[in-house]
């Protein structure tokens, strides 16, 4: 048994499409049904609409390749703590703390930049997507960047204020207090919320728009 296409679902294209090749002495009701569609304006607006949020939707789903440009761009920092070792002639496979954490405060400072001048780092270029401005979906500049990245800058500068204040305290003492322990555990903790919150948000609006966007006011889409 031949099984009918559901015309009324289809988009204007695709109906164009359809009447071109229905022999309309084989199959008149079909010809006329397809004709009378395209001729149907209500029908074509809401073929456009449904088509429309259809291409939006796709503008949005960013999750795989934000995920895959940090990625990117953190085996791109990997290559930078690598030559900053090389550069400070410090065995890298001691894992300076220190360094590791400067490196976190470098790599703020760069998405920053990257993404005030081309709203794109090298791993958001690569994969194809861009920040812009929600309201508007222009470009965005180095004072929205800013405020976008402001919270992971600041527990990047924290984190490494502690790490050397940590390094400076064992070497010159041999030990840390409970206090200051207990500090770096709640900081640490507090971090961990912040990222977890961050994905959850980003998976539960259409727009997979992650905390830092609604503080920056932008949005990411594929370009």
């Amino acid at each position: 048994m031949e099984i009918k296409p559901n015309f009324s679902e289809y988009s204007r294209h695709e109906l164009l499409e359809a009447i071109k090749h229905i022999d309309k002495d084989v199959y008149p009701e079909r010809y006329q049904e397809v004709d009378k569609l395209l001729n149907n304006r209500e029908h074509l607006s809401a073929a456009k609409a449904a088509y429309d949020e259809s291409i939006k939707s796709d503008r949005y789903a960013t999750f795989w390749p934000r995920f895959f440009a940090a990625t990117i761009d953190g085996v791109i920092f990997m290559g930078v703590f690598y030559i900053e070792c090389l550069l400070f002639g410090i065995d890298s496979d001691a894992q300076p703390e220190s360094l590791q954490a400067l490196n976190g405060v470098q790599l703020s400072v760069y998405v920053i930049f990257m993404h005030g001048l081309f709203g794109q780092t090298i791993g958001k270029m690569i994969m194809n997507v861009k920040i812009l401005d929600h309201a508007t979906e222009s470009d965005i500049g180095i004072k929205q960047a800013l405020r976008r990245e402001s919270v992971n800058l600041i527990i990047n500068i924290i984190w490494a204020s502690m790490v050397i204040f940590l390094a400076a305290s064992i070497e010159a003492t041999g030990s840390i207090t409970v206090t200051f322990a207990s500090i770096v555990v709640g900081f640490t903790l507090l971090a961990a919320i912040w990222g977890i919150a961050e994905f959850i948000t980003m998976l539960f609006n259409n727009k997979r728009r992650a905390i830092h966007d609604f503080i920056g006011r932008t949005v990411v889409v594929c370009t």
